[in-house]
């Protein structure tokens, strides 16, 4: 983590080194880049070599095109899929459990300490229809998210990025949204045929939920000692 914000302070710096129209491209290439699958670490080494490219071509007066070509989405999806091959489909696999599982939690607390306060009686648990929902857009709608904001990158003002969110202009964004909704109802249809629609509003306890909080964080721990040790032996 130190190491990733060493890297990111020198960067800052050294973008402000590029003049007016190379700088725009770096940002969109910094936007695509951020909203990968990758590492913070590994977004900051291959930031940092971009940014060093594109000065030393500014200082010879080359064109950027013989740097990054034509398009430079392109250039950013050669260079994630050159660091993702190197890593087999359990890593990847793994990785999308952790994010998936530590987006649920976070989501779980912010549903809980939103019901507490809506409600007079600030009550510890969460209910079953948050538990789905909150599964859904941990794993289905949060990295199509992501997704989506790469295909935004090339958008420069806020009101455009915006208006294309909120338009379902991004194809996946788009998709996503649709398979979320789809996916919970689906769930829904089946718990309430299979038990009873009461189910949704059955109350887990935050108390009696301790043990299976705990096995979440000992899973997301283990991934994530799992994923230190394969990326030290590539």
């Amino acid at each position: 983590m130190l190491l990733e914000w060493r890297f990111k302070q020198i960067r800052v710096k050294q973008q402000k080194k590029l003049n007016e129209s190379n700088l725009y491209l770096y940002k969109r290439i910094t936007s695509y880049i951020q909203n990968s699958e990758l590492r913070g670490i590994e977004k900051e080494e291959i930031l940092q070599q971009v940014v060093d490219m594109m000065l030393q071509a500014q200082i010879e007066d080359k064109s950027m095109d013989l740097i990054i070509g034509n398009d430079y989405e392109e250039f950013c999806k050669s260079i994630i899929e050159e660091c993702s091959s190197d890593k087999d489909k359990n890593y990847r696999m793994l990785n999308y459990i952790q994010k998936g599982l530590l987006g649920m939690i976070l989501i779980l607390a912010s549903l809980t300490i939103s019901r507490g306060i809506l409600n007079s009686s600030f009550n510890l648990g969460v209910t079953v229809d948050y538990l789905l929902i909150a599964s859904v857009i941990s794993f289905v709608l949060l990295p199509a998210i992501k997704k989506s904001s790469q295909e935004s990158a090339s958008l420069t003002f806020w009101n455009k990025k915006f208006y294309t969110v909120n338009k379902g202009l991004t194809k996946s964004g788009a998709n996503a949204f649709v398979l979320m909704i789809v996916t919970v109802v689906f769930i829904r249809f089946i718990l309430g045929k299979t038990l009873s629609t009461k189910v949704f509003h059955y109350t887990i306890n935050l108390y009696s939920a301790i043990p299976y909080v705990v096995l979440i964080l000992l899973i997301i721990g283990s991934i994530e000692i799992y994923k230190r040790i394969y990326n030290k032996s590539i």
